[in-house]
């Protein structure tokens, strides 16, 4: 059967689905990835989370690119390159960097390791968001609702990870300060409360004692009258 011929609409749709379809496939391994090598079990369980909506959305993104008439890919969509060709690349350059941060847990500690998967899933968090946007705008243009109601969809969990990921790194770092920077050289915020409320406790006994004189005088000046 003769594959369908697109319009300009839907090859537009269907590459920029593609590229969604491919991103999601990435950030599938990266989070599996991540997961491995996560011991903190709030964070964890967060990123197991991502890791079925990420799934659910490459369903839904294939889904949708079928729909058009086009066929998913996992990798790349480049002109004369079979999908399976691009698949393969897709998979690749997950599994390098797979080995990147496998790499790197080796020779960092171990919340050292949190911070820079968090930090790595926050960026391309706001790359998916970007791209969802991107979707939602076209279609939107294009009077192709059912994609931008997907594209909507999948951008505000997105944009609720990203917002648990920037909350997150706050965390890790003081974990990372609690690891490796000794008791000593730290700033708490409590010696700063107790240092602030020394010095206004000092500028405001002056006026005190200011007042109390003011009052006696007047009481001594009021007996001889």
């Amino acid at each position: 059967m003769a594959a369908k011929q697109l319009n300009e609409r839907d090859s537009k749709l269907v590459q920029w689905l593609n590229e969604a379809h491919t991103k999601e496939a990435e950030l599938e391994a990266d989070l599996t990835a991540h997961i491995a090598l996560t011991d903190k079990q709030s964070y964890k369980k967060r990123l197991r989370q991502h890791l079925k909506e990420t799934k659910a959305h490459k369903r839904s993104v294939a889904g949708r690119i079928k729909q058009l008439g086009g066929s998913a890919s996992a990798g790349p969509a480049l002109p004369g390159v079979p999908n399976a060709v691009g698949e393969a690349a897709g998979k690749a350059v997950a599994a390098v960097k797979g080995q990147v941060g496998a790499a790197r847990a080796a020779v960092t500690s171990q919340p050292e390791t949190h911070l820079r998967n968090a930090q790595e899933e926050l960026r391309e968090e706001h790359v998916e968001i970007a791209i969802y946007s991107r979707i939602a705008a076209f279609a939107e243009a294009v009077g192709d609702r059912e994609t931008a109601k997907l594209a909507k969809a999948i951008r505000r969990e997105e944009e609720r990870m990203a917002k648990f990921l920037d909350a997150e790194l706050v965390r890790l770092v003081k974990d990372v300060v609690r690891a490796e920077v000794p008791r000593s050289q730290r700033t708490t915020t409590t010696a700063g409360r107790r240092s602030t409320s020394s010095r206004s406790a000092t500028r405001t006994r002056p006026a005190g004692r200011s007042r109390s004189r003011s009052s006696s005088s007047r009481s001594r000046a009021a007996s001889r009258s």
